[in-house]
């Protein structure tokens, strides 16, 4: 008879370590004990562990043992850094140490095409009211921000804007201390607008209601994004992505919606009886006869997703 080799256990020793990374933060300060209560939400995780290291163990072959490894070290990982975003955020506003204002008119321009690369804070986006300019804003940095990389154009009727931070977007000091900024901007409501924004760590508020925008593309990596899309802007085709946190998603009345999402450790909440279900796709009922429509697709790996 063949002898089985032995395979070390797999949930017990990450189990271990994770929790003495969580208590090291504690002790170091960089994360409160308030962390916990985030994580007792994430137990099923101790389940996919288990189930996961039945898998290795009855297989001979070293290079599953190896994956099931590395698996269980980015769950666990996941979860981590999810506790330290959602329990570690320190109260109060941001601290800036400097402000940039922004302006840009509007121009001859019949479309606009917007590009931002935000890193590490708060990002809110919304509607001007009654003005001539394509956007207009203010920038908060941090007391070690370098000044953003800004560029903008009109050039056959499109206008041309990018907006590109210079800090880092994966700190080791928690969201809230020097390494955050603020960017509040406001972008026109007469022209379509196409949209693309790329985040690293902090929370994105995208008020789009009153704004045309016919494309957008949200890429977080972990924190918390809030998208109200637009009311009266005929077509329009979206991605939400996140890596670690929460997704919320608003959709008026009166929009047609078909909603694909695409999870791993992830809990969605419909709110209300507006869309009818079938596997991870939701679709309004008037979505093939709404003047407006949104068709949306979310990709979120570890945390929550609430669509009302």
């Amino acid at each position: 008879m063949e002898e089985r080799k032995y395979r070390p256990s797999l949930v017990g020793p990450l189990i271990l370590i994770a929790i003495g990374v969580l208590l090291l933060l504690n002790q170091m300060g960089r994360l409160p004990w308030s962390a916990w209560g985030t994580l007792w939400r994430f137990w099923p995780v101790i389940v996919i562990l288990m189930g996961l290291e039945i898998l290795v163990g009855v297989s001979r072959s070293r290079i599953v043992y190896l994956v099931g490894v590395l698996l269980a070290i980015v769950v666990l990982g996941s979860v981590i850094v999810y506790a330290v975003y959602r329990g570690g955020q320190a109260p109060g506003p941001w601290p800036a140490a400097r402000t940039e204002h922004v302006l840009e008119a509007l121009q001859d321009a019949d479309r606009g095409q917007i590009t931002l690369r935000f890193g590490v804070g708060e990002l809110g986006i919304g509607a001007l009211v009654d003005s001539p300019s394509f956007a207009e804003g203010r920038i908060e940095y941090a007391r070690y921000s370098r000044q953003a990389a800004k560029q903008f154009r009109v050039q056959n009727g499109q206008a041309e804007f990018s907006l590109q931070a210079r800090t880092q977007s994966f700190p080791f000091w928690r969201p809230g201390e020097d390494g955050g900024e603020h960017w509040n901007l406001e972008f026109t409501p007469r022209i379509p607008l196409a949209m693309r924004v790329t985040t690293g760590v902090g929370d994105v508020n995208l008020d789009l209601s009153r704004l045309k925008v016919t494309e957008l593309d949200v890429g977080s990596a972990v924190g918390e994004t809030t998208v109200a899309f637009p009311a009266a802007a005929g077509k329009t085709r979206a991605s939400v992505k996140a890596a670690v946190g929460d997704i919320t998603v608003h959709i008026p009345d009166g929009v047609g919606t078909r909603i694909r999402v695409s999870k791993l450790l992830v809990s969605v909440d419909v709110k209300g009886k507006r869309f009818a279900r079938s596997d991870d796709e939701y679709v309004s009922a008037d979505y093939r006869t709404a003047e407006n429509k949104l068709d949306l697709e979310i990709n979120l790996v570890i945390g929550n997703i609430t669509i009302q």
